[in-house]
């Protein structure tokens, strides 16, 4: 099965962003760590025990001066505030995402989230997860990427936000707004996936590729979480 996994939503200051994503939308958060290799810092929003979105902002500029291409990317996205960056999907095999990566006409490439590249939590875990087509692929193009965590394990959604920084739980999506068509997403998952198999509505605008927004289900309605999509040029 392929499920929705995470957004990234980029930012200039991902503390400020978050803070202001929580205070908007009652969600709490946690600090998720860091990607020492690309400079960037993370924080995270469950909005259901395995969906989450990342908060992200370049928080160490050498990456960023040595031409890092996703360094690079997120902060040229930014200049102007917040924005979807990108939307992840999950499979739970391997083979799914041995599949998915050649229906892209790709392979996994396990050195842009693997053990070196991963994010380093604050507890010391250091997370690990392959993916397909890699972020500086399909996000710069408003398309999911795939991912696929070996060994499993605890989904970061499920532990738990710093008291105080929200009071709502959320449930999972009740719908995403995205652009272009249902064809075009189709297209994109090939015989992996359809659009039919995720448990949410999925509402098409017609306009350049990208997640414009969601509607989150939490224990006191739908909360609704709009951004700028991914700038495609």
């Amino acid at each position: 099965m392929i499920h929705f996994d995470h957004v990234c939503m980029a930012a200039p200051n991902v503390y400020e962003s978050t803070f202001r994503l929580s205070k908007e939308t009652g969600l709490g958060n946690y600090d998720g760590g860091f990607f020492p290799l690309y400079g960037i810092g993370h924080r995270v929003v469950p909005l259901a025990p395995d969906i989450y979105i990342e908060v992200e902002s370049v928080i160490d500029r050498r990456p960023l001066a040595h031409g890092e291409p996703l360094t690079v990317f997120m902060e040229r996205q930014t200049r102007e505030g917040d924005c979807f960056l990108g939307w992840c999907l999950r499979s739970d095999t391997l083979e799914e995402l041995e599949a998915f990566a050649a229906h892209h006409g790709t392979t996994i490439d396990p050195n842009t989230t693997g053990h070196e590249a991963g994010r380093q939590m604050m507890n010391g875990a250091r997370g690990f997860a392959l993916q397909a087509p890699s972020a500086t692929v399909a996000w710069p193009i408003g398309k999911p990427n795939l991912y696929f965590k070996p060994g499993g394990g605890t989904h970061v959604a499920s532990l738990q936000v710093v008291p105080g920084s929200g009071e709502v739980q959320g449930q999972g999506l009740a719908w995403i707004e995205i652009g272009g068509t249902h064809s075009d997403l189709k297209g994109w998952l090939g015989d992996v996936a359809s659009p039919s198999d995720f448990p949410f509505e999925i509402r098409y605008n017609g306009g350049s590729s990208g997640l414009y927004a969601m509607g989150v289900q939490t224990d006191r309605g739908v909360v609704e979480i709009r951004r700028p999509p991914v700038y495609i040029g």
